[in-house]
Order: structure tokens, then C-alpha cells, then sequence
């Protein structure tokens, strides 16, 4: 009986041994049905080593040695990174770019001197979409070699191979950059270090307080302290404004800031990682908010309308106290434009350094630029650099046009060189100034019909516009970057700011009905400029070149016009909660940071985009994410480099300016976006009578 029931137990127990071992290669193959690591790259690889290719001898030999060992896991890993065709091409999936790190971490015992790189093969197929796939190469293949693999595996296909560079040793260039770059980060230390230690010797002696205090204004002191974070920090955070600042500018100048890296964040993700660009721009295009994406036109227009606002309000506050004759201005013009250049070049040109020469060896990547031929993040910077910092790169064709978000830069410094003129008629005989502005404007605006007309560049961008004629992106001297076209906003900031110095100085405040109706032109002149393209965004109507001219025209005078109207209503004190969100404190350092944040912005996007290993399928929801994480790095990023490349030369361009203070008192230091509004509203009874006989 004890012998039975044991036999019973060992069949019972060995069925359930047989049955989960049936269990375990049944789920091995349910699994390998489903997927079979490098099949496909084997595939490739085995077909093109039958005889029909010509691979180059080392190509064909390290090729064979992978493909003998194919079963060992180390050399499946390189077999398994290669990209391959997989689902979403229906929807515009057309880019697999595999596994990036696998790749490039492939190690044999097998094969001691193995080493990979990872490279790109583009597939043009008739009658299909452009595929790119990952490609995992070994160093002794190149380009032509990878070509021919998929040109005996994919009949009637055109294909071309691009590798990432291997090689992140820094060239003269770069090192160069590195050790100036590095110099000044030091000096900021070293001055950081100097000030706390003064400052702690200044509170443990009280009695001699007045004695250190004077020290630091002493040589070389007083310059070397131009550097120091701590106290720049204290400037940068600070949200005390003088009296007069118009407030509200700094909330639109981050609003407006916070809406460029919106822009560029989307069109960066959208022609880069995006797997479903095709399905995600339809359902994207088909929602109202995306037109707050296609108005980017509205973008620069706000900056240039702040920058002529600010301009006009502080030199004509300036002029009113000394009141210079025409020999005496003409001389206060070099000095005015050499303190603006300093103001705004060392920092722009610090970040050129940085994006031309140390940039590309940050990251790595699937998606990361291809050298072409110098390892940079902008090849054309290499020989075009110097037009940007000589402000006149807005003048080059698209294609030539180094670090592309700068051409704003060189149109505002053109327009600041010009503008004093116009202030200084605007000062001495307001009649005249106010028509050489008004026919500027309107020269402008003529101007842009004429060009848009010839150019035939188009207004509405989205990817299912119609156009009555041939639209042209590329032109010789392109519509959307040259100055006579964009005169247009900053001519109009030049009369708001007129009008806005002289209604403050005569305490003026609009009639409650009148303002209400300022603020409906307002709404209705924004909302009109943003939303009124959408029908024809969307294909439902065909735009006709008169239609494409008049928006260019009309539409950039409306936005300015609009947006004029909410500030000469904050400035007065009559806008209301809108007034006190735009004025509000937080909005102080921020906007002091604007114009770092527009310099590096973009670097900042494309590091973290090309930098991706993956694609992604793109939603509303993931791109208010990414583009909420692109302003928190940015303005993180902006803090440490303003506080070393823009802040201290802004204060020794203060120290330059008390040098001579009979000859500077129009210069004024311009901190937020290039400047800081010090008027005074106490003004003499003699100004306000001059004011109000002016307006007559």
C-alpha cells in the first residue's frame, strides 16, 4: 500500500514537473513569435555578404566575424539596436531610430576590437514616405558601405547613410573658447569671494564703516566688484522699481518671452521627435488654440513696440532735464550707441562662443546634428558669425543666417541707432516729430505690401493652407527679417511713448467710458489679428495675394495698435486687475532676465530635443509639458549666465557712465530687455506748462 501511494506521488510530481516545462517553452515561443531580437538586421547583413555587394575589405570582414557569431548575446546586442519598420506609418511614423545607447555600448569577448557607431540611413521609396532608420555600424564601415546593404535588401530604393561623429575630443577652437569662457567664470568667483570677505570685515567694524564703504568705491575695487554674484544676484532679484516705471511692461515682456519658447519649442519637437507629425498637426490644427502658436508674427512685433516705448519715455525724460542744443545732442549720439553696444553685446556674444564651439560636445544622441563638416550646432555660425555681432546678419539670406532667432537683435540696434533723431524732433518741435514718425510708419507699411506682393511670402503657415499663388520662403532679403518691413511696430512704440510722457506729466486720466472703449478697440484688434487667419489655417478658404498682402500690412499696424492701447491704459493707472497682474513684483526679476532667456532659449531646446533617444507620439497634454519644462530650465539656466556674462557689464557701463555725468544724462542703464524705466513724475510747473502747449 505505502509502495502505491508512492508511485502515485513520483507520477504526480513528475506530470507537474513535464507540464510546467511544456509551460515554460510555450511561453518562450509565444514570446519569440512576437519577437525575435536583430532578425531583420541579420537578415540585411546576411544578404548583403552572399557576393552581391561590393563592401570595402575591412567592411565585409568585421560583417562576417558579426554575422558567424550572431547567437552569442553580446553580438545579438548589436544586431537587436538596429532600427527597424514598426507601427504608425499609416500616420506618418516615418523615423525608427532604434537603440542609440545599445549600440554604442556593443561588447564581445567574441570580439575584443569590436567598436560601433551609430549612424542614419535615409530610404526614399517611389510612392511611400522617406524612411529613416538606426543604424549600428562598425567603425571600419562607411557611409557607401551602409548603402549598399539596404540597396540589395530594398529593391528600387534610394538610399544615403549619415554617421555620428565618435571623435569629442575639443579642437583648438573649442579649447580656446573654454579657457576665455572658463577666465571669466573664475574672475566672477574670485569677485564673489572679495565681496564677502570685505563685507564681513565692513560689519565686524562698525566704527569704520564709512571708511570700507569708501573703498569700494575705489580702484580697482569698485570693478572688480562688477563681478561678484552675490551682489548681482541682490540687483537681479530685487523688485524695487523707481518712480514712474511703466510696471506693466515688464509682465508683457515675459509673457511675451514665455510665448517664443512656446513657438520654439513646438516647431523644434514637431520637425524632430515627433513620430505622428502628421496626425498630431490635424488634430492639433483643428483646435482654436493652436492659431496662439501660428501668430508668432505677434511676437517680435510686442518687443519691438516695448523696445521704441521704452526708448522714447526715458530720452525724452532725459532731454526735459537738460535740455541740450543741437550741437550738444549730436555729440551725446556715439557715446548714447557705444554704452548700447555694451549693454547687449558681451552677453550675445558669450552665447555665440558657447553655441558655435562647445555646444555640440554637450550631448549625444540618435537625433543629434550630424558634423557637417565642423563638429558645431551651426555650421553656418563658422563663417558668418561676425555679421551678428556687427548687427547686420538680418540682412543675409535665411539659409545663411547664423544662431536664426537673432535677426531680431540686429533689427532692434538698427532702430535704436536711428530712433534718437526722431525723439530729439519729437522734444524740440513735437509738430515735426510726430509727422517724420507718422510717415515712417506709414512708409513701412506701404513697404510691406510692396514686398510681401513680390516676395509672395505667406501669412498663414499651417500645413493645410490654400494658396491662389506660388508662396516663397527663401528670398534674397526675406520678408520676415528686414528692417524696412519691421519699422512698422517700433516706430508706432515711438509715439506711444510720446504719448504716454506727456499724459503723464499732466497727471491726464481718460473718461471711464472712453477707457472702457480703449480697451474693446484693444480686444477686438488682438483677438481679430490671432483668430481671424483660422479659416484659412484650416484650408477652408483660399487665400488670394491681395489678402496675403493686406494681412502682412494691416495685420502687424492692428496687433501694435492693440497692444499700444492696453499699455497707454496700464501706464495711466486704468487697467485695472489686468494692470495689477501686469505690474505685478514677480514679473520685476523675471522680466530683467528676458533678455538672457531669448538668447539661450533655443540653444537650451535643442540640447534636450536632439538629445532624445526615442521619438514620441505627440499630444496637447505632453506639449504643455514640454513646453513647461523648457521655461523652468531656460530661466534656470538664465540666472548663472546673466549674472556673469550681462550683469556685471551692465554695471560697468554704469561705472563708464559716471565718469562724465554733464555728457550722459540721457543715457540711462536699460536692464529690462535693454532698459529700465527712471522717470521721476515730480516734474516743475514749467515742464507741465510746456507739455500742455505742446500737445496744442
Amino acid at each position: 500500500m505505502d509502495h502505491t501511494r508512492c508511485t502515485i506521488k513520483a507520477v504526480i510530481i513528475l506530470a507537474v514537473v513535464l507540464l510546467a516545462r511544456n509551460n515554460v517553452f510555450a511561453n518562450n515561443t509565444w514570446e519569440s513569435s512576437l519577437y525575435q531580437p536583430g532578425v531583420d538586421s541579420i537578415e540585411i547583413v546576411r544578404s548583403a555578404l552572399d557576393g552581391r555587394s561590393q563592401l570595402s575589405y575591412d567592411c565585409h570582414k568585421v560583417l562576417s566575424q558579426l554575422l558567424a557569431n550572431h547567437t552569442d548575446p553580446d553580438v545579438l546586442q548589436y544586431f537587436d539596436s538596429w532600427g527597424r519598420v514598426g507601427s504608425g506609418r499609416i500616420v506618418g511614423h516615418s523615423r525608427y531610430p532604434g537603440n542609440y545607447d545599445e549600440c554604442m555600448h556593443v561588447k564581445s569577448s567574441l570580439l575584443p576590437q569590436l567598436k560601433t557607431k551609430y549612424c542614419t540611413a535615409s530610404l526614399t521609396i517611389p510612392g511611400s514616405t522617406p524612411l529613416q532608420l538606426g543604424v549600428c555600424s562598425p567603425q571600419q564601415c562607411t557611409p557607401e558601405d551602409l548603402s549598399q546593404l539596404y540597396n540589395i535588401s530594398v529593391q528600387d530604393t534610394t538610399v544615403s547613410v549619415t554617421c555620428q561623429s565618435q571623435d569629442y575630443k575639443l579642437p583648438p577652437g573649442s579649447i580656446a573658447a573654454l579657457v576665455v569662457v572658463g577666465i571669466v567664470v573664475l574672475f566672477a568667483l574670485v569677485a564673489t569671494v572679495w565681496d564677502g570677505i570685505y563685507q564681513i570685515v565692513e560689519h565686524s567694524r562698525n566704527d569704520d564703516s564709512q571708511e570700507y564703504e569708501s573703498l569700494r568705491t575705489e580702484f580697482p575695487l569698485k570693478y572688480i566688484l562688477c563681478f561678484s554674484l552675490y551682489t548681482n544676484l541682490k540687483q537681479t532679484l530685487s523688485t524695487s522699481q523707481p518712480p514712474g516705471a511703466l510696471g506693466c511692461l515688464n509682465g508683457i515682456r515675459v509673457v511675451t518671452t514665455t510665448w517664443v519658447v512656446l513657438v520654439h519649442t513646438f516647431l523644434t519637437c514637431l520637425f524632430t521627435i515627433v513620430d505622428d507629425a502628421a496626425w498630431f498637426t490635424k488634430d492639433f490644427f483643428n483646435r482654436m488654440a493652436s492659431q496662439i502658436v501660428f501668430s508668432f508674427d505677434c511676437i517680435v512685433d510686442s518687443f519691438f513696440l516695448i523696445g521704441g516705448i521704452l526708448l522714447a519715455y526715458l530720452q525724452l525724460t532725459a532731454l526735459s532735464k537738460s535740455q541740450p542744443n543741437v550741437v550738444a545732442f549730436l555729440k551725446s549720439i556715439p557715446r548714447l550707441c557705444l554704452h548700447r553696444h555694451i549693454r547687449l553685446t558681451p552677453s550675445y556674444a558669450f552665447m555665440l562662443l558657447i553655441y558655435i564651439t562647445l555646444l555640440w560636445f554637450v550631448w549625444d544622441g540618435p537625433y543629434w546634428p550630424v558634423p557637417n563638416p565642423i563638429r558645431t550646432m551651426d555650421n553656418v555660425c563658422v563663417s558668418n558669425w561676425y555679421f551678428n555681432l556687427l548687427y547686420i546678419n538680418n540682412f543675409s539670406k535665411a539659409s545663411s543666417l547664423c544662431a536664426g532667432w537673432s535677426w531680431y537683435l540686429s533689427n532692434d540696434m538698427q532702430f535704436f541707432m536711428m530712433a534718437p533723431f526722431f525723439i530729439y524732433a519729437l522734444h524740440r518741435i513735437p509738430k515735426i516729430g510726430l509727422a517724420i514718425c507718422s510717415t515712417m510708419v506709414l512708409a513701412s507699411t506701404l513697404l510691406s505690401i510692396v514686398v510681401s506682393h513680390k516676395q509672395q511670402y505667406p501669412f498663414a503657415i499651417g500645413g493645410f493652407s490654400k494658396y491662389g499663388f506660388k508662396p516663397n520662403f527663401d528670398p534674397v532679403f526675406p520678408f520676415y527679417m528686414v528692417p524696412w518691413v519691421r519699422f512698422q511696430p517700433y516706430g508706432i512704440g515711438l509715439l506711444v511713448g510720446f504719448t504716454i510722457w506727456n499724459l503723464k506729466n499732466m497727471s491726464f486720466k481718460f473718461p471711464k467710458k472712453y477707457n472702457i472703449l480703449l480697451w474693446c478697440i484693444a480686444t477686438c484688434l488682438c483677438v481679430s489679428v490671432i483668430y481671424g487667419p483660422y479659416s484659412a489655417v484650416m484650408g477652408h478658404h483660399v487665400i488670394s495675394l491681395a489678402e496675403n498682402d493686406l494681412y502682412h500690412s494691416l495685420g502687424r499696424l492692428a496687433w501694435t495698435v492693440g497692444v499700444s492701447c492696453v499699455i497707454i491704459s496700464c501706464s495711466l493707472g486704468q487697467g485695472g486687475w489686468i494692470n495689477g497682474f501686469l505690474s505685478w513684483k514677480v514679473f520685476v526679476p523675471l522680466g530683467k532676465l528676458s533678455y538672457c532667456v531669448y538668447l539661450i532659449h533655443l540653444p537650451i531646446i535643442n540640447v534636450l530635443v536632439y538629445g532624445s533617444r526615442n521619438g514620441t507620439y505627440y499630444s496637447t497634454l505632453m506639449f504643455t509639458r514640454d513646453v513647461v519644462a523648457m521655461m523652468f530650465i531656460t530661466y534656470l539656466i538664465a540666472v548663472p549666465f546673466s549674472l556673469i556674462f550681462e550683469v556685471p557689464f551692465i554695471n560697468l557701463n554704469k561705472l563708464l557712465n559716471r565718469t562724465k555725468p554733464a555728457e550722459n544724462k540721457q543715457v540711462k542703464d536699460e536692464h529690462n530687455n535693454g532698459e529700465n524705466c527712471n522717470a521721476n513724475q515730480n516734474h516743475s510747473e514749467k515742464e507741465r506748462l510746456l507739455t500742455k502747449k505742446n500737445l496744442k
